[in-house]
């Protein structure tokens, strides 16, 4: 069975964005070489990328590019050429066609969507950002490890990863990193339930970003 891993920022008190979807709190801490070192491990065990909506069409307007820029570092060229090459499996309601070179839209609810691709054969998928995807994968118990980037920022509004879960989710944690400028890097293991219901004995459903 392949493992899902979140790989996220989000601030000391547990957003992912601020309140108008700003992150400029949170980029000078995300891309702090203890950062970049764990995303690289990640991106190692990983060739499957799952994408909502927004974050597809912020990716592909920016990372393509930027293999080829000769100001960009080898961090950001290596990214790149994973983005690249790298399966994107993109979930949304609205888009008809995505143009990313090994892009595809996802054809099922998330959760059947990943279920399928976890029993398939390969290797990590990476949950890439796309909070309200990575919301509705937690509430399905579909996601393995997380991997988050806490800046010490608190930025008092936005989106928050948390809000709204069914249940609660026991973690185990795997690793912690602690950075000079106050940042904290930390993967955790997820305790899975055995079987999870919701409040009507059902199913719980998950939907793509709009």
């Amino acid at each position: 069975m392949r493992n899902v891993v979140l790989w996220v920022g989000m601030s000391l008190d547990g957003f992912t964005s601020g309140e108008n979807e700003q992150l400029d709190w949170l980029i000078p801490h995300a891309t702090q070489p203890e950062a970049n070192e764990v995303f690289r491990h990640i991106r190692e065990r990983a060739d499957t990328i799952l994408l909502g909506r927004v974050n597809y069409e912020g990716f592909l307007g920016y990372w393509p590019r930027v293999k080829n820029d000769p100001k960009a570092s080898p961090t950001d060229k290596a990214i790149s050429r994973w983005l690249d090459d790298t399966e994107k499996v993109v979930f949304s309601r609205t888009l008809h066609q995505v143009t990313w070179q090994n892009a595809r839209l996802a054809q099922r609810d998330a959760a059947e969507e990943v279920e399928g691709l976890k029993r398939g054969a390969g290797k990590d998928i990476v949950i890439q950002n796309s909070t309200r995807l990575a919301q509705s994968l937690l509430a399905a118990d579909l996601v393995d490890e997380l991997a988050l980037v806490v800046a010490p920022v608190a930025v008092g509004k936005g989106r928050a990863l948390f809000a709204g879960l069914p249940h609660q989710i026991e973690l185990e944690r795997a690793e912690l990193e602690s950075v000079r400028d106050g940042t904290i890097v930390v993967r955790y293991r997820v305790k899975h339930a055995h079987s999870r219901t919701n409040s009507h004995g059902g199913r719980i459903s998950t939907a793509p970003e709009s």
